[in-house]
């Protein structure tokens, strides 16, 4: 059985990519709704919202929008140097 982290690891993988290169930047329902499908797809996987919580150091919604940030800046350098 895989560990809340590994859990969260490959959701964020899976589920957390950077907004379209033309698109408008998300706004935080998105983020919210983003949280919300983790918390519903660990607790299926055996997992409690405050273990996930417990994994990303910050509210979930607040990890998530930070990683989209993260993933946004990557595509914007390689946009820029591609």
């Amino acid at each position: 059985m895989a560990t809340a982290r590994e859990f969260l690891d490959f959701w964020v993988e899976n589920s957390v990519h950077a907004d379209e290169a033309f698109s408008p930047r998300r706004g935080d329902e998105a983020f919210a709704e983003l949280a919300q499908r983790l918390v519903v797809a660990a607790q299926a996987e055996g997992f409690s919202a405050a273990e996930i919580e417990a994994e990303t150091g910050a509210d979930i919604r607040s990890y998530i929008k930070k990683l989209v940030g993260q993933r946004n800046a990557g595509e914007a350098t390689r946009l820029k140097d591609g």
